[in-house]
């Protein structure tokens, strides 16, 4: 097989494996990135441009104005998690240091996820930041 045949075949198998693969999440992680939310699975996805602490301070303050009590905190400076109630669902905000001043925060509003609340919940901890 000539060597520029080769390569192309070899790229088009690369992207039929990551494709099959389930491996969508890597291009879903640029629009995240971008300020679109990723909704999977029951939980909200997105990653800030901001640190760790700074985005668990805008996290907080969105409980406060969206008026979630807080439960439980935790964090030790790279990773952390926020439990609250909204109207009786709990909702988990986790949070993890994933780069260079990006933040990826998650959150799950339910047992098995309430899309609308957790991208209020994201909008609210934007306008935070």
């Amino acid at each position: 097989m000539p060597p520029i045949t080769r390569a192309v075949a070899t790229a088009l198998l690369l992207v039929t494996l990551l494709g099959s693969a389930g491996c969508g999440a890597i291009l879903l992680g640029g629009a995240a990135a971008a300020g679109t939310y990723v909704y999977f699975d029951g939980q909200a996805k997105n990653t800030y441009n901001a640190s760790f602490q700074k985005a668990y301070d805008a996290s907080l303050a969105a409980c406060r104005e969206l008026t979630i009590p807080v439960t439980s905190e935790t964090r030790d400076g790279t990773s952390g998690k926020i439990t609250g109630k909204l109207s009786g669902d709990t909702v988990i905000i986790s949070l993890k240091l994933v780069g260079d001043n990006l933040t990826e925060i998650t959150v799950r509003v339910g047992l098995i996820g309430n899309e609308s609340a957790s991208r209020r919940i994201h909008a609210t901890i934007s306008r935070h930041l």
